[in-house]
């Protein structure tokens, strides 16, 4: 499955062939992805596969997984989302428990679990309250101190409050996901991709 970057409606990188797709297989800019949107360093991107298919038995519902990648100690599901969604927050807890399933094999010790990353990239905000980003992670109710560490970090990008944004990293790629309008070295080169014009 390949796709161009051009958007109509859905206007943005995210028409669902966007970033799920043969850019995405480009290590490099797979890599860059996640390390501006989640400001860390990845030591490398092992096998990208694109619209994962993850079904642990044929009674139960299975899930295709946008983006599925990792690296040496995590993992990353990207979810592109074009249109608001509901119930992204049981999407998550699904997508999530689905993630811990495929990477422990039977009889495996739980401190194997890989750190994991569930993110959404969504062209409208799923919550209302126009923030660039949400980030969700388990902590204690009666003590905020109280960190559960099942290293588990869920993360939604609203590409219509990019202008809220005061990381110049992210706010240039989900300005880029809304407009479709590269503007810095990086995203002219996802822009070009495939077309012989990469920087």
């Amino acid at each position: 499955m390949t796709a161009a970057f051009s958007c109509t409606k859905c206007c943005s990188l995210l028409s669902l062939g966007y970033i799920e797709t043969a850019q995405m297989r480009d290590h490099e800019i797979c890599k860059g992805v996640l390390e501006r949107l989640l400001q860390i360093k990845i030591d490398h991107i092992a096998y990208p596969e694109l619209q994962k298919s993850i079904s642990p038995l044929y009674t139960q519902k299975g899930v295709r997984l946008d983006v599925y990648v990792a690296d040496s100690d995590r993992v990353f599901d990207v979810e592109c989302q074009s249109y608001k969604i509901e119930n992204i927050g049981k999407r998550t807890r699904y997508y999530q428990s689905l993630l811990d399933i495929d990477s422990l094999f039977k009889g495996s010790d739980y401190s194997e679990l890989k750190e994991s990353y569930v993110i959404f990239i969504c062209t409208d905000d799923p919550f209302d309250k126009n923030l660039p980003v949400y980030t969700f992670e388990r902590k204690c109710k009666e003590n905020a101190d109280v960190d559960l560490e099942d290293m588990t970090h869920h993360i939604v990008f609203n590409a219509a409050a990019y202008g809220e944004e005061d990381n110049p990293e992210i706010k240039d790629f989900l300005s880029f996901v809304k407009n479709n309008q590269a503007k810095s070295d990086f995203t002219r080169r996802i822009s070009n991709y495939g077309t012989g014009k990469e920087i």
